[in-house]
């Protein structure tokens, strides 16, 4: 029982090793190992990390692209979207969490296609506000599963209202 157990903990413990997070601003334009002096901090494309740590894809390489569709024949709204993969990483799983800010609902778009770099995705889609107002929508989170050179997991959560995101390395599939 105690060597199970020990297992367990080893087990937990090595697959939380590798664990980040960081502030989600501006795409930094210098190296995260470098001093930020007075005048950088105020410049707007800098960002400070808590750790020292730049986000291994930034949210505006894989940001996507919804276009809100007209009613259909029962007069339900639907929105669709795709996003290009301008990082190095091949995405495996994209999931973004959307505030439908006309009736106050959540609805998610999701695609589980595998996007290699430079390509674009294919379309996706969900309910869409019922005003079909493009500023009715509004991005809160997003999930990305990526593949590494490595043939590991990469795990990023965005979220967008703290402006953090959360990010960490598992074994492949």
């Amino acid at each position: 029982m105690k060597r199970r157990l020990f297992l367990l903990m080893l087990i937990i413990s090595i697959t939380l090793v590798g664990c980040s997070s960081g502030n989600i601003e501006d795409r930094p334009e210098m190296v995260a190992d470098e001093v930020v002096n007075e005048e950088a901090e105020e410049a707007e494309d800098v960002v400070v990390e808590d750790d020292g740590d730049q986000i291994p894809i930034h949210p505006d390489d894989i940001m996507m692209d919804i276009t809100i569709l007209e009613p259909n024949s029962i007069g339900t709204v639907y929105m669709e979207a795709t996003y290009t993969n301008n990082s190095k990483y091949p995405i495996t799983s994209y999931t973004a969490k959307v505030l439908l800010k006309d009736t106050n609902d959540t609805t998610y778009l999701t695609s589980f296609d595998t996007v290699m770099p430079g390509e674009t995705s294919p379309k996706f889609e969900t309910f869409g506000p019922d005003s079909q107002d493009p500023n009715d929508v509004e991005v809160l989170t997003l999930e990305v599963i990526a593949r590494t050179e490595e043939g590991n997991n990469l795990y990023i959560d965005y979220d967008f209202k703290l402006g953090e995101a959360t990010w960490w390395e598992g074994g492949g599939y």
